[in-house]
């Protein structure tokens, strides 16, 4: 069979090379983004190892406008299916309707790429997020603990004068 001549063989030519160029490419992309995710994977084991349980978010681009919309693309730590992680998200809708908002979250290492890129130089930020929430959330914690003790004094007050009054053989109903 004979070669193919003129407008289209050129066009073959051009597609042929074009595609041996961008596997290469691909190649190289696949191999920078592996080495990201690595990287990304091992602050997500430190952060594992001290087992925070709290949740904070820096916000990496975002708009509101006069009419009640609004958009935004955040880094954050949280817990997706079962799995505490580095975490991008976008968001978007109106304040005006609040039940229209949409929100999409991925593990750092499962969202786009453009929005990894972005999100790393950020990271630094999510740290100090976190340390600000671990501290606001033990604090409340000591507080809710301190009420929670107040609670259990008072109900075993009244447990033992129930006791008491039952031992006495007194009707201990109001």
């Amino acid at each position: 069979m004979p070669a193919k001549q003129g407008p289209q063989a050129h066009l073959t030519e051009k597609v042929q090379s074009a595609y041996k160029k961008l596997s290469i490419a691909a190649n190289d992309l696949n191999t920078a983004s592996d080495e990201l995710g690595k990287a990304i994977s091992i602050l997500d084991s430190a952060l594992k190892k001290l087992n925070l349980g709290v949740s904070a978010w820096v916000q990496l681009s975002g708009n509101e406008h006069l009419d009640g919309e609004w958009w935004s693309r955040d880094v954050g730590y949280t817990r997706i299916r079962d799995k505490w992680g580095i975490a991008l998200k976008t968001g978007s809708g109106n304040y005006n309707d609040p039940d229209g908002a949409s929100e999409e979250i991925w593990l750092f290492n499962e969202a786009p790429r453009w929005m990894r890129t972005e999100a790393v130089g950020r990271i630094p930020d999510l740290f100090e997020a976190l340390l600000k929430q671990a501290d606001d959330t033990t604090k409340m914690i000591k507080d809710k603990t301190a009420q929670a003790y107040e609670l259990a004094a008072a109900m075993s007050k009244v447990a033992e004068e129930a006791q008491t009054a039952e031992q006495k053989g007194g009707d201990t109903r109001a």
